[in-house]
Formats: structure tokens, sequence, C-alpha cells
């Protein structure tokens, strides 16, 4: 398999990047997954899990007799080890959100959390939180790097001594004692092992592909579909449409501040040619924040706003700003499955707003910078760009607008454990994003990965890495 980058650590609690995580999904667990292309919770090493009515204490019943690559017993003081490690973690916060985890039993893990989350269980879904063997993260700092001796998780591979050399390769090898089966009671994985390689050029991983010389290429952009459907030996696999682009606003100065000129920028934008162009057609138009198929999303909200140059510029005449509008329009760099190629899509929206007198200088700066600025509201138009690693509402909505009423449905949301419920939350949140414009949903879009037709059972998941447990090669 053929990545754009290597890895950086082995240790997943630490892994900030999706190629590392990709890799370590093969060796690490977390206690719940997601179901094969989808966004259903799934058991992983627990088997089942409930939460208060408040959403604030949360029991998790762990799988019996599993054990860690190097013998240890998995069990909830293994759990408790690693999750008392998170504090010193910045994923999803999940260090500050927890109070306390205590093992009851030695199959039985319960976490109090600090305010209501009805997310927890999607957030313990990520890769990020697989569990390692607490005996290895004894051993000190060394057992996540190269030259580590235990790189012990429970997953369907195991990282054997020297199987990690930085800028060449990473090889997994099957874990004999995995406790999973395919649904046919088949014991898992099938494969002896799997080698991933760092390839940082695009087109070389294409090339590898269809020369054979690989089997599976990921971190492919929108470009690389065509030549591969062209050729009757690979195959393109995407995805559904998760990843969300959308445009957000610095609303606390002008002429933002208005949402007669956020209307106006909304009716300007052209989603189709922005899908037809810089994503080749392997996007779809979006018509919220949430992507179809999540909890929340609302059908009846058939169309954001249309697209009509005329009105728009009528809605900006009517705010005020007939003769037009001076803007910035910033973006980050970094290329993701919601924005493969910041700048074209950054100047196409220029373009598109030039239309309408709004005349927007295209910026960029790096990625931290960029997103500490739009947080803090320093940005008057910028591209936001979710591939959220959770499979929840809570990621696409949380932060897009501070209307004090939609705060509140947020805030009973994420305390609402009943699923109907909170969707019916959300749904009201995404018509006032829509009334006041707070933020502009452009598109969803997938992920893309191309495979030999030879390789099965590999599921390019919306959310999260791939599990290649169940991978084998066919004719």
């Amino acid at each position: 398999m053929a990545l754009a980058t290597d890895i950086t650590t082995l240790d997943p609690w630490t892994a900030t990047d999706a190629d590392t995580l990709a890799v370590l999904a093969q060796v690490y667990e977390p206690l719940v997954g997601l179901g094969p292309g989808g966004l259903r919770l799934v058991p992983r090493l627990a088997v089942r899990w409930t939460s208060s009515a408040d959403a604030r204490v949360w029991t998790f019943t762990l799988r019996g007799g599993v054990r860690f690559h190097d013998g240890t017993p998995f069990d909830a003081s293994a759990v408790v080890f690693d999750f008392e490690r998170a504090g010193a973690f910045a994923h999803f916060d999940v260090g500050a959100l927890v109070d306390t985890v205590v093992a009851s039993d030695p199959l039985t893990v319960v976490f109090t959390l600090r305010e209501p989350f009805a997310p927890f269980a999607a957030t313990l879904a990520s890769s990020a939180f697989g569990m390692v063997s607490p005996a290895c993260v004894r051993q000190g700092p060394a057992w996540a790097t190269p030259g580590s001796r235990c790189a012990a998780g429970t997953g369907p591979f195991k990282v054997d001594v020297g199987g990690w050399r930085p800028g060449e390769r990473v090889t997994v090898t099957r874990n004999l004692g995995y406790w999973g089966v395919d649904a046919d009671g088949r014991r898992l994985p099938f494969l002896d092992g799997i080698t991933f390689t760092p390839v940082r050029d695009e087109s070389v991983r294409v090339g590898a592909l269809k020369a054979a010389s690989i089997d599976v290429a990921l971190d492919l952009g929108p470009a690389s579909a065509r030549p591969l459907r062209s050729d009757p030996n690979v195959m393109a696999a995407r995805s559904p449409a998760f990843a969300s682009l959308f445009l957000g606003f610095g609303v606390s100065a002008k002429p933002f501040d208005d949402p007669g000129v956020r209307r106006a920028v909304a009716m300007a934008i052209d989603r189709g040619a922005i899908v037809q162009g810089a994503y080749a057609g392997e996007a779809r138009p979006a018509t919220q924040l949430l992507p179809p198929g999540l909890l929340g999303y609302d059908d009846t909200i058939t169309q954001f706003s249309p697209s009509d140059a005329a009105l728009a510029k009528k809605a900006l005449a009517d705010a005020g700003y007939a003769t037009g509008v001076a803007t910035d329009l910033w973006y980050s760099p970094d290329a993701t499955a919601a924005l493969p190629d910041p700048k074209r899509v950054a100047e196409g929206i220029a373009a598109d707003l030039a239309k309408i007198g709004v005349t927007a200088t295209v910026r960029t700066e790096d990625a931290a910078a960029f997103a500490a600025d739009a947080r803090a509201g320093r940005l008057p138009l910028w591209l936001g760009a979710r591939d959220p690693d959770r499979a929840d509402p809570d990621d696409f909505m949380a932060d897009a607008t501070t209307d004090p009423i939609a705060l509140e449905l947020l805030r009973r949301a994420r305390g609402e454990t009943d699923p109907s419920k909170r969707g019916e939350l959300y749904k009201q949140v995404a018509k006032l994003v829509q009334q006041s414009v707070s933020r502009v949903p452009l598109l969803h879009a997938g992920r893309l990965a191309g495979l030999s037709r030879k390789v099965q059972g590999v599921v390019v998941q919306p959310v999260g890495p791939s599990d290649l447990g169940a991978a084998w090669f066919g004719s």
C-alpha cells in the first residue's frame, strides 16, 4: 500500500496525521468502531455500552479473552491505564472531558464525564483511541519509535521488531491470536502481512498501481479517478461524500456583520461549477453543513440558497453596498479530502464574487495560524474544510453560529441521548444557520483510493482509516 507520507510514531494516542493512523488502525483497536462504509457505531473491544439519562456516566462492557500482541491480557485495568494517559494529549480534549475512569470489574469500565456529552461513544470510535499494552508504554518513550521492541495492540496485524524503517516502509504481519472472525465465522485476518510505503507524489502512486508494483494507493485527489477508471486492471474506490467544505465569515465587522451581505455571497457562488472544475465531478453540492446520512441531516432543505448572480447583486445593493465590497478570502494551503486544491477553489469563489461586485483578494497562511485566526473571527471571509474524525453532527455544527438560540439547541443536543430527539435539535440549528447565513455550505466530498482489481474486502471509510482485517486477494 502506498501512502503520501511516512508515519510519525507507533503510538496512536500521539498521532496527528491520517497516514499514521491508517497504519496504526491495523495494529490497535478502539472500544467502539464504525460499520464498513457507513456511520453506524459497532462493537470492537467493547461489546456493548450504555449511558446515564444525562449522558454523563458511560459504562462499557469489554470483550473477554482478548490479549495484546505481547501476551498481556486486555481488560478494564488496561483501558483505565490508556485513558489516564489521555490528559497529556489533545485528541478531542478527552482528557478535559473525562472526570474519572474506573474499572468496576475486570470487564467493565465506567467513565464519568465533567458535563453531558452524547457524542462520547462516537468519539471513542476514533482510531486515535486504539488500546495499547500497558507493558509496552511502561518501557519508556522508545516503545513508539522505529527501534521499538514492543508496539503491542490487539488488532489483526502486529508490528514486528524492525518493522518500521523510516522513509522506506512499515510492515505489519498477521496476528495469529486475533479474536475477530468474518460473517461466516472464518478467523481474521486473511493476509499474511501488509507493507506501507511512503510515496509523496500522487501521480507516482497512481502509476505504480497501474504498473502493478503496488496493490493499493491511498491519499488520492479527485483528478486521479478518471485515469483509474480507464484501466481495466485497477479501480477507483470512494467513500460516501462525508467531508464538508463551507465558507465562513468574520461576522463581527463590516461588511459581513450584515446578513444581507452574507446572503448575497451565498447566492453568488456556483457550487456546480466548483464540483465539476476543482473536483472533476467527484463531489456533490451541499444543501447544509451536515452530510447526507448523518444524524440530523434535514431532507426538507433541498437548497441552501439559489446560485443567481443577478439576485446576489440586488441583495448586495439592498444591504447598502451597491458600489461593491473589497475583502480578503483566506484559505489553508493544506490539501484535504474536502479541499484537495485549496488555491484553485479559493480563486474560483473569488471569480464568482467578482461578478456581483465583491472584490476578494485571495490570501493564505499556514494551517495552524489559519485555524486560530478563523476560530477567533479575525478573517473576514475564509474557506473551511471538515474531514471529521467522528461520525457525529457535533463535529460540523458546534462552532457554526453564535446565535444564542442555536447555541442553546446545540447545548441540549450534546446532552440528549435519544437519537431521534437529538436529530431534531440539529435540524432546528440547520434552519437557523440557513436563515442567518452564518456559514455557507458548499459541497461534500468522499475519500478516494486506487485498488488493484485483485484486492477484495477493502472498504474506503467515510470517517477514519479502513480496517484491512478482511482484505484478501482474488483471481
